[in-house]
């Protein structure tokens, strides 16, 4: 079964999809051997794997990433597209290179990740959408409509938190009606999920943030959410335990090695195909 048909099935059938939130291969390995039934590829992820801040990547770069998971998985894979990497022509371009990568669904962004302040008009965020639900050549692939009008990042949305609400409302409606499968509000909350949630005529993909984070996949269905993605706040914990533990081994002069270590260790290798590949070395010599 195709990854597009895999995602369009879970979306038909009944209860909340749960996405784990990747950057590279070995972590959607991990994300699908716990039991997650889609895998989503964040791109401020994949940008941190190379060591380099969100929206610094091209779109070569990304749908390689996106190419290598797909190879290595059988979840369905939600990829994150940032504004569809330039104009119309890049947005054509980037839709048939996440479906031909293996992509089962992407979200564009109504605000560039590269000039964050405004989102976009709402006339010029429909005719990109329109573009890429064109582009399609898979008609089962999902385009994601994500607005940005109440993120953090938004100018003017701590002064004016209502009137960015109400506009993330009204743009959720608009990029459904203009035929989008699902829209992402970036930053919903949890009241703003009651108030607006079941108004919008599409299901709502809703990335897990501190101001949601504190529901659970049932109460979640109940505002229209069809997909929770679970990313931002591994990449903030890995990245303060692996910082901790390195600090703590420079200071004492030793690596805290354990024999938990080494079973932990051979976890991760049979996760990868470790054993696999001494099992072909014995069969066939190098």
């Amino acid at each position: 079964m195709k990854s597009t048909e895999k995602l369009r099935k879970l979306l038909a059938a009944p209860g909340l999809i749960q996405a784990g939130g990747v950057g590279d291969t070995g972590q959607a390995l991990l994300v699908e051997a716990v039991g997650y039934p889609a895998v989503y590829m964040s791109g401020s992820y994949v940008n941190q794997t190379y060591g380099l801040p969100d929206g610094t990547l091209t779109l070569s770069e990304i749908s390689s990433r996106l190419g290598e998971i797909a190879d290595r998985v059988q979840a369905p894979i939600i990829a994150d597209a940032d504004e569809g990497f330039g104009g119309v022509l890049s947005i054509i371009r980037t839709v048939h290179k996440f479906e031909k990568a293996g992509a089962a669904a992407l979200h564009m962004e109504d605000m560039s990740v590269k000039k964050h302040g405004h989102p976009m008009p709402v006339p010029e965020m429909i005719k990109r959408l329109t573009v890429a639900m064109d582009a399609r050549e898979d008609t089962d692939f999902v385009i994601v409509a994500r607005t940005d009008a109440m993120a953090p990042w938004r100018h003017g949305v701590r002064d004016n938190r209502a009137a960015c609400e109400q506009e993330a409302f009204e743009r959720s409606v608009a990029y459904a009606e203009a035929g989008a499968d699902m829209v992402m509000p970036m930053y919903a909350s949890v009241d703003w999920l009651k108030r607006f949630g079941k108004l919008i005529p599409k299901p709502i993909l809703l990335l897990s943030t501190p101001n949601n984070a504190h529901c659970d996949a049932r109460e979640f269905e109940q505002y229209n959410v069809r997909i929770v993605i679970y990313a931002t706040n591994m990449l903030a914990r890995s990245y303060v335990f692996m910082k901790n533990e390195y600090a703590k081994w420079l200071t004492a002069g030793t690596c805290s090695a354990t024999d938990q270590d080494i079973k932990d260790r051979a976890e991760a290798n049979k996760l990868v195909g470790v054993p696999q590949k001494y099992e072909i070395l014995a069969k066939y010599g190098e």
